[in-house]
Order: structure tokens, then C-alpha cells, then sequence
């Protein structure tokens, strides 16, 4: 059984793995059998359908809980202009009160300097009116934001000059997290380099000092530049503070579910990578050797809790063995294990720490 599921009930503020569901109603099962077998707990963004009671979400968004965790996005940017800012807070009261605790992070607004969510104020009023409902009660808060430098067609709805000129001062203080959407497909077909990207970041890190920061939807529709696309996003190393990845695949299950789809191994293999990467970093205290092994491998951590939860998952992130273990080193015998790559993962007071070891 796949660990991820239930060793990390706390969602890693520091690296997030995102995937976007728009459609939980259908193949759940499949769908939890997907999102439990990636090497990395992922957090889901599921779409809340416009017109929908919230009362209609929470038997999918339970099930799906037990595989991932959630972040709930209020409403798509598309549907916005269709609602008054009274309807708008009515919904976040609704949905607030029906799966308030189903929820880790609340996407008050989605594409918020988006050309097509009309009246610039409405708009304002509306993210506004969802953030003083949900802030007061220490739930995280998220917005999206259209990253549309080329492509914008009003000027004053480019990124950065509509959150200077428009987003309220609370916000730039207190949200939670500030992500941006980027469709290639939607832009022009213009493909940023990482060092433009690190530039984007480290410019919303100075309006944005106390959020965190990541890529909140991207994806095409384009069947050949699926798996280039998956790469660039997901491997893109930001080193912006408070940057957690995110990226929140738009095709999720139209791509990776169920999970025998090749997709869905090319997404994995990604995440896995760069996970070990991110982890391996010299800041973090895990240690695993000898690597490669053959037989015995010794794990030595420091500053750790009275009881640890140590697993070792295979790169499909199937859970292989499990063990609770109390001080700073420990040895386990993995010589039944069948040679290849595996995964010694450490969790300790809801923090993960990942390392990638060769089994010979």
C-alpha cells in the first residue's frame, strides 16, 4: 500500500506537488488509485463547478481527501463575470461551511487580472469579500494570478501592473500563497526560460514577501508536448524564498488516470527526481549508505522527534517496508528487494525528507 496516503497528514508548506482535477465525480476510484501511487503526496486543485451546491462536492472531495491533499478552488476565472459580489460571497460562505474541513488551501480567486472577469472592482471586492471569510479562521489562502506579458489584451490587466494598481494591502501581507497560471497554447506558443521565470518569482517574492509562491495551472492540449511541457514545469528549480513548485496540471485525469497511462509514468518519474533533488539539498540532515547497496543500508538523521516513520518505496511509490524508529541511526536489511531504484523516505513531525538509494 502506498505510504504517502497516510504517513504525511500535514501538507509540506515548503513543496507542493500539485495536479488539477475538474471533474471528481466520475472513475473516483481510479482516480484515488492514481494520485496514492506517485512517490510524493500530491495536493489536488479540484475546480468547484459554477452553479453547483457545495453540498454536492463533499462525498468526492472526502474520498479523494484519503489519497491527496485538497486545495478547493472557489470558482473558475471563467464563470466570475457571471456572478454579483454578493453571490460570490454567499459561495464562499457555502462552500467554506460545507468543506471547510476537507480543504487545506482555498483559491479565493482564480485568474484574477484575467481580460474576462469584467469590472475590475467587482472583481476585487469579490476575492476580498471570500478572504475575510476564510482568513479570520487560519485556513491557508491562495489566489491565481494570469501571467499574460505578451498576451494580455488590456494593458492594465498585465500581472503586475493589476496587482500594483489594484490588489488590496491585506492581501499582499496576508495570503498564503500566490500562484501563477501560464498556458503556452493560450500565449502565443511563447515558452519562458528558467532564468525568465526566476526573474517572474523573485518580482512577486518583493509585492508578496509573506507568501509562498509556485505555478498554479498549466498544461496543453497539444498531444506531442504533453511530456516536454510536464518536464519543463515540474523540473523548473526556482530559487526564489518561499518558492513550493505547485505547477497543478490542468489534464490531470484526463491524462494520468487511470494510472496505466504513459502519462502518468512520465509524471512520476519527474516528481520523484526532483523530489530526491530538492531533498538531497546540504541543508537537510538525512543520511543513507552505502549507496549503492547490496544488502544492509545504515540511515542516519539528526534532530529528530521521539518516533520517526521510516519507509522505503519503489519508484511507482509502492510502500515496500515500514518502520518506526526512535534516535539518530538505524539499519534495515533490504537485500529481498529486487535490484533497481527505491526511495528511503523519513517523516518526523509532519516535515518529509526523501532520499534516492541504488539497490544492486
Amino acid at each position: 500500500m502506498p505510504s504517502n496516503a497516510f504517513s504525511q497528514q500535514i501538507i509540506d508548506t515548503t513543496r507542493i506537488f500539485g495536479v488539477t482535477i475538474d471533474d471528481p465525480y466520475t472513475n473516483i476510484p481510479e482516480i484515488k488509485t492514481a494520485l496514492s501511487s506517485h512517490c510524493v503526496k500530491p495536493t489536488v486543485r479540484i475546480v468547484f463547478d459554477e452553479f453547483v451546491d457545495a453540498a454536492d462536492y463533499v462525498d468526492p472531495v472526502t474520498q479523494i481527501k484519503t489519497s491527496a491533499f485538497i486545495m478547493g478552488e472557489l470558482l473558475d476565472s471563467y464563470y466570475v463575470d457571471q456572478y454579483s459580489v454578493e453571490q460570490y460571497i454567499n459561495r464562499a460562505t457555502e462552500y467554506f461551511n460545507s468543506l471547510g474541513h476537507l480543504v487545506d488551501i482555498w483559491e479565493i480567486g482564480n485568474e484574477v487580472n484575467g481580460d474576462w472577469l469584467g469590472n475590475r472592482d467587482s472583481v476585487i471586492a469579490k476575492i476580498q469579500g471570500a478572504y475575510d471569510i476564510i482568513e479570520p479562521t487560519g485556513k491557508k489562502t491562495a489566489i491565481t494570478l494570469y501571467f499574460n506579458r505578451d498576451c494580455h489584451a488590456n494593458v492594465q490587466n498585465e500581472m503586475f501592473t493589476w496587482i500594483n494598481d489594484n490588489l488590496p494591502y491585506s492581501m499582499k501581507q496576508g495570503l498564503d500563497y500566490v500562484l501563477v497560471s501560464y498556458y503556452e497554447d493560450d500565449c502565443n506558443n511563447v515558452v519562458l526560460s528558467r532564468s525568465e521565470w526566476q526573474q517572474v518569482f523573485d518580482s512577486l517574492h518583493v509585492v508578496f514577501p509573506n507568501s509562498k509562491l509556485g505555478i498554479g495551472e498549466c498544461g496543453t492540449t497539444n498531444a506531442s508536448k504533453k511530456a516536454e511541457c510536464m518536464n519543463r514545469y515540474y523540473g523548473m528549480k526556482i530559487t526564489t524564498p518561499g518558492y513550493i513548485g505547485g505547477n497543478f496540471w490542468w489534464y490531470y485525469k484526463q491524462d494520468c488516470v487511470p494510472k496505466n497511462m504513459a502519462l502518468w509514468d512520465t509524471l512520476n518519474t519527474i516528481i520523484c527526481d526532483i523530489n530526491t533533488k530538492y531533498y538531497d539539498s546540504p541543508n537537510t540532515s538525512l543520511k543513507v549508505y552505502p549507496n549503492p547497496a547490496k544488502r544492509v543500508i545504515t540511515i542516519e538523521a539528526n534532530n529528530l522527534a521521539k518516533e520517526n516513520t521510516l519507509t522505503i518505496l519503489n519508484a511507482n511509490g509502492q510502500e515496500l517496508i515500514r518502520e518506526q524508529i526512535v534516535g539518530s541511526m538505524t539499519q534495515i536489511d533490504i537485500g529481498n528487494l529486487t535490484s533497481g531504484i527505491y526511495f528511503v523516505k523519513l517523516t518526523t513531525d509532519g516535515a518529509v525528507e526523501v532520499r534516492k538509494i541504488l539497490k544492486q
